[in-house]
């Protein structure tokens, strides 16, 4: 494919309008999209990456190292917060202004990075990752999730 870079606020929208259509046919349903498409993009991309798997976090570095170097992020974090937390701090999402929109809309928003993250976790470890509570947006374009670890 290619240098050819693709403008991040068509992508937003393209993102944007994709899940709100979604949304707009099958309301809630439309997790089960979310969470299927971290699942296929997870089997996409974990043979090629290589990922060190002596930990979750070390698995969630590794994948987190793929999404800032194909620009998906400016930056991201991932740090273990408790034995069985982890803290997932994202710097200017490239989809971030549809996802606050869609948010704001009482929608499902993408979470592909998050579904992706919770799908290694599950395949690589049998863990079950949940959000804790609500993502924190910030003004400066971070978002912040924390999730919950359960062993399957």
């Amino acid at each position: 494919m290619g240098d050819r870079a693709i403008d991040p606020a068509f992508f937003d929208l393209e993102i944007y309008a994709i899940y709100r259509a979604i949304w707009e046919n099958w309301g809630d349903e439309a997790w089960k999209v979310v969470w299927r498409a971290g699942e296929v993009l997870f089997d996409e991309v974990h043979e090629r990456l290589e990922l060190d798997t002596t930990t979750p976090l070390a698995a969630m570095e590794g994948l987190a190292e793929y999404l800032v170097g194909v620009g998906y992020f400016a930056d991201l974090q991932v740090r273990q917060t408790a034995e069985d937390e982890l803290e997932y701090e994202m710097v200017a999402p490239a989809i971030l202004p549809g996802a606050e929109r869609i948010i704001a809309e009482g929608g499902v928003p993408a979470h592909i990075s998050t579904a992706l993250m919770f799908a290694g976790l599950r395949k690589l470890f049998g863990l079950r990752a949940e959000m804790i509570g609500d993502p924190l947006f910030t003004s400066n374009g971070r978002a912040i999730e924390r999730w919950k670890l359960i062993k399957e």
